[in-house]
């Protein structure tokens, strides 16, 4: 699919995202308040030979960009439905965002409006839109061609997170993570290690060690450096990368867990962030890194009363097996400081508790001052909501232990206190952020923006964070 700038052009199908209220008569349509049923806001007219597809976007009052999204991507869906080749997009009058931003949303909006994962199925939907034009009834839009490029970048960072998140779990054990980060990266400025076997010994990732030790598909950590400008400070990307996640000796019970492949979301927002970088040329300075593994139970598995000593001094008991996120990114942590990362942000699918407190559109986030701050300013143009969280230094108690410095896990508040377990294994004057995105690692059915399964959060939130 192309995009490009242009105007608006009669005769060619065009969809008109519209304020209630909003001044049309220059297309010949007036908009007024709908009465028609709650989710039916997608209208096509015929005009002197224009076919229009007007989407609704509520009162200017109540207007957020996620709304924005949400109708360019079902202005995508009913174009590929009605078997649309060429369409133009034209820029809504009347909301907050400035002419960049709008055409960003736009392009972005409407190439993820489109995705789906059907990379298994027999029978595929065609995509049948070929060429978007990006217009505007009152402004001239050229020049905004780098608004263009940020929109497309954005949408195919999300896709790869989505994808890598939506493989089943025998496509995408830790190696075939490894694998894929490889082939994204080869060719870009970007330096790639890859630390498996006797290379986690070497660098006493301990936590990945134990682990990925029940598995027969062996763990791995993966560093990719992307510093594009050495004159930035330095920043760590840290992701959690299990592949799948069966709880281990504490096995997970009860229900369905084939979305446990999803239990490298963190992994797929970090790879999805930095691929928007990277495609940008962004003058960052940053490091991305992913402790990779599968949490399975087996003879050799890490055990409930295990200690796993850590390279920074802190000993853990391991309570509960299921809680291994925290123990593989401690090794993560660490390790940005050793390279000497001033800021170091880790994100991931972390607690069950974080998900019941905050539910599926809000992610919880944990940080120093400044970290906080740009991450929910960041938040505000990607609409991936982020809900600053508390620590409080009286539930350093609940991490007591008898044998070890810590436990990995401890009574409520979970998530909480997993942010500050977390907090230990990070240098005291670094920079820290955590994002804790269980609830948003996927949607159960699919609404205008996105399909059913991953959501791909994180990935434009990270890299709008890193470029601002």
């Amino acid at each position: 699919m192309q995009f490009k700038l242009g105007s608006f052009q009669k005769g060619r199908t065009t969809i008109v995202p519209a304020l209630i209220g909003a001044d049309l008569s220059a297309l010949g349509l007036t908009i007024k308040e709908y009465h028609g049923k709650k989710k039916d806001h997608v209208v096509w007219f015929e005009q002197e030979g224009t076919r229009f597809l007007v989407v609704g976007l509520g009162p200017a009052d109540k207007f957020k960009i996620n709304k924005l999204r949400d109708a360019l991507a079902l202005g995508a869906r009913a174009a590929v439905k009605e078997g649309e080749t060429e369409v133009t997009v034209l820029l809504p009058e009347g909301t907050p965002l400035s002419t960049e931003q709008l055409v960003y949303a736009t392009v972005e909006s409407y190439k993820i409006g489109q995705y789906r994962f059907d990379k298994y199925k027999k029978n595929k939907e065609e995509l049948t839109v070929k060429e978007v034009t990006v217009a505007s009834l009152t402004e001239d839009l050229q020049g905004l061609e780098a608004a263009v490029a940020k929109g497309e970048a954005y949408a195919q960072g999300t896709i790869i997170a989505r994808d890598l998140k939506n493989e089943p779990s025998n496509k995408m054990r830790p190696y075939d993570l490894v694998d894929y980060v490889q082939n994204l990266f080869q060719g870009t400025k970007t330096e790639i290690q890859i630390f498996k076997g006797d290379d986690l010994v070497k660098h006493s990732f301990v936590g990945l060690q134990a682990v990925g030790k029940g598995s027969s598909n062996p763990p791995a950590m993966i560093q990719v450096a992307f510093r594009n400008d050495p004159s930035k400070p330095h920043v760590a990307l840290v992701g959690k990368g299990l592949t799948f996640d069966t709880g281990g000796i504490s096995l997970k019970q009860g229900r369905d867990l084939s979305d446990m492949r999803m239990d490298m979301g963190g992994a797929a927002a970090v790879v999805g962030a930095l691929y928007i970088l990277t495609s940008l040329d962004a003058p960052v300075n940053v490091t991305m890194l992913i402790p990779t593994a599968e949490n399975m139970p087996d003879g050799n598995s890490l055990l409930p009363g295990d200690v796993i000593e850590y390279p920074n001094g802190k000993s853990v008991h391991v309570g509960n097996t299921d809680a291994e996120g925290r123990l593989v990114l401690a090794d993560a942590l660490i390790h940005s400081g050793t390279l000497g990362a001033k800021t170091v942000v880790d994100i991931a699918t972390l607690t069950g508790a974080c998900a019941m407190a905050l539910g599926s559109k809000f992610a919880g986030l944990w940080g120093s001052d400044d970290v906080v701050a740009g991450l929910e300013e960041s938040a505000k143009l990607t609409g991936e909501y982020v809900w600053h969280m508390p620590t409080l230094e009286e539930y350093e108690d609940l991490f007591y232990s008898p044998i070890a410095d810590l436990r990995n896990i401890t009574e409520a508040p979970g998530a909480i206190t997993a942010a500050m377990f977390l907090r230990h294994f990070s240098k005291p004057e670094q920079n820290w952020g955590h994002i804790d995105m269980a609830g948003v690692m996927e949607q159960r059915k699919s609404h205008a923006y996105g399909n059913e399964g991953a959501t791909g959060y994180g990935a434009r939130l990270l890299a709008n964070w890193l470029l601002s």
